[in-house]
């Protein structure tokens, strides 16, 4: 039959019902399926005659077509019942009988699939096509359970509440960009250039003159055919992204094989770089680095050319998988070469991705036992037992500390023995408070600075360390007075006080009415009574044995830990001290590689889990929306910066404050530490350290923050004894200027700088620091002039006073500033070739502030000094750097602190400049809170927060290689206080820029998360990696607190679990279900804000409370006043009142929650 002459099928109207038709043939479908084809062959060949954009039209209009019939087939799909009765079409298959139909709907399989048996899963040939029907329902589940698609990964289903799903907090967005995440790369070559027949005759002739008309025609093109790919009717349709090409290249599949062109490969670079590091381990297998370049680069082998890829579970898993191949590849090669610890710590922090908390356990223990003798594989351990949930008790995990302590003195001497010892034990000192037990910790910290620092003349402990010990044993049980305690002396004097015994002093019990209420209550009390370990003669309220601390409590440690002949212990315990106390890190370039390191380690910095309550204003502010560029940027409470006279007796007006976070927390609140005893013992320690400048600088500072007046009386009384200590008299100054009473500081200053001319050279070389603040107080007065005048007599060394009353501004002549220049100059020089870091920037600042006057306080060309310096400090030798890093820093603080001098005076600057010099800093030193915060408020001044944001993230993500991990065992590579940064900016961000509650939860997963746990799974251990902060108690407790004040009382819940998960040793996060989370606080809450409760959100009942006070128990915690038995009480009272009802009766809620709660 001719084709032309073949009838036209009839086309299809929803009206419109073919007659009856007879059943059809077998080969009727195979005939229609040959004339479809030899259509399709047909119009295909038309087609191809015609121009491009025609084929491209017609495929078009063809899959349009297509799409509309698959569409109507589902519509017929879906009204099967109707089209069921209507009669069957040549298109129908076969009509079933009913018999079959029935069988149709369901299958019943009573020997289930053997294939689970061999593969693991079913056969999936053997299921048969199905349609998921009921928007994610599940048959058998109540219907507020569905399955998450947006979670649900591979073969794996999640299933949620509704109510989960409203308060999920995942964006849809995720949806919309998890396509584009999955999407492969293009693979690009360089477009051809057709040549024509007059160019090839000119290929031999080299033209050194561009024509411009080519690039002419080019744009003319480019700009054509961008109008082509935007215009609202273009034939090829609307324009894709990923059509969007560079014009000097073409997409090509993976099996072009045309060889025109040069094809680009977006993966070929990290292709190329796998395989050369690949080489350089197998030409030297025993190459520690080179293995650990390797399996680091595993990360962007997986991501490929898209790094900015979250992974997938699944493939996280995988990476680890790979990795832990590549770690036994590298220890079978490298044996027991020097770095097999940093292979072995790899391996175990992969596994810990892999293995449950059994197996886990079984490998450390396995790897401790055959390399015993790496005290970076026991510090780990010991990260590990403390955050292990299911296996951690309290005795359990102090026995881990003393047995790290014991291998580390057994261990060869080196330069950080000293460091990881003394970081163990502040460890372990720190782990006891924390676990409620403060009175073994501060007598242990009592004992060791007692011991190391005020042990009696006469006695020789490098002959006799035993009986030096038995004798303090003796001092010890003799109960009188220790360091930090009222009229202590110190062991040596040998006249320390005894203290009078002590009564009871506890007023609150616990009421069976309310029981957790009246607990929490009552075990708060006894917590801040119990800061200081008591005496055997004070009268307690109970019977409580861990309130008297004994010799023999102390004996174990002190036998391991005291080592007086060990190099540097003094300054290091010093260094350690402060640390426990919650005090700001004290920095000198002695201890820039060393102790500072610690400044952000997430077992040390939680100084935000006592007396949190006077700080909240600080992190959650009531409203979000106000205009932040008039905020001053001093108020994040944690510092990460270099002390500096100006931050410790700082000015919050002004400048960042040392001290006043601290003050907050410790003073005048339930703090876990005592404050009178820190300053009582720090003053002793200043005492008996005559020669430490800086801790006594350092102590007045923490004394004028928390009384004014008994800091001025201390530092008179130290300088009787320092008469010559001029930075002890610059410190009395700057007290005197920040009481109000400048006249009286500038005589002091003005006296000194007279007296010192009769000082030794290494003593005058101070005054800089004299003149240095004397001038930025003139600058922060608004007093130019004065501060010109001082400038013009510095070279005289000193200055009269009356003629500083009323002077004019001054302009300097030519031959004073020369002279003034090369004074400066000079005295920078003498500083530096002394190592005295705070006299060469004072001098520096000099130079500066010269400049800044001179030049009409413009402030690009009076930064110029800075820069000498910055050039003047790279020449220095490579000996030298510690002072360089340390220098360094400090100049870079007091460049910082002019910018904000010259923003907050209102003189004339170019945001881009400050930007500019914040960011050169930042890059030199990206932890630095001071540089941080004046970045944050200069961005937000401008109304532009990306950058922060874009900053942040710089700083918050490892860039470092895994080869470099494990340098320093006691690194943390990522401080806890640019986390807390980071959450805190997000937080006080304004709404329009971008702050919600989302970005703030994502502030918060991002600092806590392991990226690669499974939060499904509770057997999977806790990643004790130093990449994370997952083990920072501050930093959950400020997460439970957010969800609180925005009323997600399920969310707090949830999240306060995972924090007992994370940090169990930590008492502190389990008083907050007794002190925050409890029902009948929750409702205060809500009430009191006005609020109304969500569905099914509430507090912790009774039945919840107990099961969190049993951790307390199990966990060996310390708990001071035992409530079991009264809980056991309540308990078989309610179950005897249900037993002995003859019917069930409806319960009271209310009462019952009165009662119970």
């Amino acid at each position: 039959m001719d084709f032309g002459q073949e009838k036209k099928p009839i086309p299809r109207f929803a009206s419109f019902k073919f007659p009856q038709a007879p059943p059809p043939e077998a080969d009727r479908s195979s005939e229609r399926h040959n004339r479809e084809s030899a259509r399709r062959t047909e119009r295909s060949r038309h087609h191809s005659s015609r121009h491009r954009s025609h084929l491209e039209r017609s495929r078009s209009r063809e899959r349009r077509r297509e799409q509309r019939e698959h569409r109507h087939s589902h519509r017929r799909d879906g009204h099967r019942g109707d089209v069921a009765s209507e009669p069957q079409t040549d298109s129908q298959p076969v009509v079933k009988e009913n018999k079959d139909e029935d069988t149709d709907l369901f299958v019943i399989d009573r020997k289930g699939d053997r294939y689970n048996l061999v593969y693991g899963t079913i056969h999936r040939y053997n299921v048969p096509h199905y349609r998921r029907f009921g928007r994610g329902g599940v048959l058998g589940l109540p219907r507020n359970h569905r399955i998450d698609r947006d979670t649900s990964e591979g073969s794996a289903l999640v299933i949620r509440t509704t109510a989960e799903f409203a308060d999920s907090g995942k964006l849809k967005s995720k949806n919309i960009l998890a396509g584009l995440r999955k999407q492969k790369g293009k693979l690009l070559r360089v477009r051809p250039q057709p040549i024509s027949e007059s160019t090839a005759d000119e290929q031999d002739y080299l033209s050194l003159n561009i024509s411009s008309h080519r690039g002419d025609r080019d744009h003319l093109r480019e700009v054509e055919s961008d109008d082509e790919k935007f215009a609202y009717r273009s034939i090829h349709g609307k324009a894709k992204p990923e059509d969007h090409i560079p014009s000097e290249v073409e997409a090509v599949s993976d099996t072009d094989s045309d060889g025109e062109g040069f094809r680009v490969d977006l993966n070929d670079e990290i292709k190329q770089t796998n395989a050369e590091l690949t080489r350089k381990t197998q030409e030297n297998p025993t190459d520690v680095g080179a293995w650990l370049r390797l399996i680091d680069h595993q990360s962007a082998v997986l991501s490929g050319a898209e790094e900015s890829r979250p992974l997938t579970y699944a493939e996280r898993i995988g990476l680890a998988d790979i990795k832990m191949s590549l770690y036994e590849k590298g220890l079978k090669q490298i044996g027991q070469n020097s770095g097999r610890e940093r292979l072995l710590l790899g391996l175990l922090e992969e596994g810990a991705k892999l293995w449950d908390t059994k197996e886990l356990l079984q490998r450390w223990q396995t790897t401790l036992k055959a390399n015993s003798q790496f005290i970076s594989l026991w510090v780990r351990y010991l990260d590990f037992r403390q955050t292990q949930f299911l296996d951690f008790t309290y005795e359990r995990c102090l026995a881990t500390f003393i047995e790290c302590l014991k291998l580390n003195k057994s261990s060869p001497d080196g330069p950080e023995k000293v460091y990881v010892q003394n970081y163990l034990f502040l460890r372990m000192t720190l782990f006891m408070r924390e676990s409620g037990f403060a009175e073994h910790a501060v007598a242990l910290w009592q004992a060791i600075l007692e011991l190391t620092f005020f042990q009696p003349e006469g006695s020789n402990v490098h002959t006799d360390r035993e009986k030096v010990l038995s004798e303090f044993m003796e001092f010890w049980e003799s109960e009188v007075t220790r360091i930090g305690e009222p009229g202590a002396r110190g062991w040596k004097s040998g006249s320390s006080a005894s203290i009078d015994p002590k009564g009871p002093s506890t007023t609150e019990s616990v009421s069976q009415k309310s029981v957790f209420k009246s607990w929490a209550v009552s075990e708060r009390e006894r917590i801040g009574k119990a800061r200081l370990p008591a005496r055997s003669l004070d009268e307690l309220d109970d019977d409580d044995p861990y309130r008297v601390i004994i010799s023999s409590d102390l004996w174990e440690i002190l036998s391991i830990f005291w080592d007086p002949t060990t190099p540097h212990i003094a300054e290091v315990l010093l260094d350690s001290f402060l640390y426990f106390c919650h005090l700001p890190p004290f920095t000198s370039p002695s201890n820039v590689q060393t102790t500072k390191r610690w400044v952000g380690d997430n077992f040390l910095r939680n100084e935000f889990m006592s007396g949190v309550e006077s700080r909240l204003e600080d992190w959650f502010p009531r409203e979000t929306n106000t205009d932040s560029s008039t905020a001053a940027p001093f108020s994040f409470p944690h510092t990460n910066f270099i002390q500096t006279i100006d931050t410790l007796f700082g000015n919050q007006q002004t400048w960042f404050s040392s001290f006043d976070s601290w003050v907050k927390a410790a003073v005048n609140t339930q703090s876990d530490i005592d404050p009178d005893w820190v300053r009582r013992a720090l003053r002793l320690l200043v005492e008996i350290n005559p020669a430490k400048d800086d801790l006594a600088e350092y102590a007045l500072g923490l004394e004028f923050a928390c009384n004014n007046k008994e800091a001025k009386k201390f530092a008179k009384s130290l300088l009787k004894k320092r008469s010559s200590n001029l930075r002890l008299y610059n410190a009395y100054a700057v007290m005197e200027c920040r009481s109000g009473n400048t006249s009286a500081a500038e005589h002091v200053w003005a006296t000194t700088l007279s007296m010192s001319k009769s000082f030794s050279d290494q003593d005058r070389v101070d005054n800089g620091l004299l003149w240095r603040t004397w001038i930025w107080e003139c600058l922060e007065a608004h007093d130019n002039a004065r501060a010109s005048h001082l400038l013009l007599a510095l070279p005289q060394q000193g200055v009269h006073l009356k003629s500083l009353a009323e002077v004019p501004l001054l302009t300097f002549g030519a031959t004073n500033l020369l002279k003034m220049h090369n004074f400066l100059s000079d005295a920078q020089e003498h500083a530096l070739a002394a190592r005295k870091a705070n006299v060469y920037v004072a001098y520096t600042d000099c130079l500066t502030i010269l400049s800044y006057l001179t030049h009409s306080l413009d402030l690009e060309k009076s930064l110029e000094p800075y820069n000498v310096a910055f050039i003047r400090l790279s020449t220095l030798p490579a000996n030298d750097s510690s002072f360089k890093s340390f220098t360094l820093e400090l100049l870079h603080q007091s460049r910082a602190k002019l910018l904000y001098h010259h923003i907050r005076q209102g003189n004339a600057y170019k945001p881009s400049h400050i930007r500019s010099l914040l960011t050169e800093s930042i890059m030199l030193h990206p932890h630095n809170t001071i540089f941080l915060s004046l970045f944050a408020w200069n961005e937000s001044r401008n109304r532009i927060e990306e950058r922060v944001r874009g900053v942040i993230r710089d700083i918050t993500t490892i860039a470092t290689t895994q080869a470099t991990k494990h340098d320093n065992i006691l690194n943390t590579q990522v401080p806890i206080t640019s986390h807390l940064f980071s959450i805190y900016t997000e937080l006080n961000r304004p709404v329009y820029a971008g702050s919600t509650l989302h970005s703030v939860r994502a502030a918060f997963e991002k600092a806590i998360a392991d990226p690669t746990s499974d939060s499904s799974n509770p057997d999977r251990p806790t990643n004790t990696s130093n990449t994370g902060a997952h083990s920072n108690l501050t930093l959950w407790k400020l997460y439970i607190l957010f969800e609180l004040s925005r009323d997600n009382i399920n969310r707090a819940k949830a999240i306060f679990y995972r924090a007992l998960r994370a940090c169990p040793w930590s008492k502190e996060l389990v008083m907050l279900a007794f002190t925050h989370l409890r029902a009948d606080v929750v409702k205060h809450h809500r009430t009191s804000m006005g609020g109304k409760a969500k569905v099914k959100e509430e507090g912790m009942g009774f039945e919840e409370l107990r099961r969190v006070y049993n951790v307390l128990v199990e966990k060996e915690l310390r708990v001071h006043v035992d409530i079991e038995g009264v809980l056991d009480e309540i308990v078989a009272r309610k179950e005897e009142g249900v037993v002995n009802l003859p019917i069930d009766m409806p319960e009271d809620a209310t009462s019952d929650e009165e009662m119970q709660v």
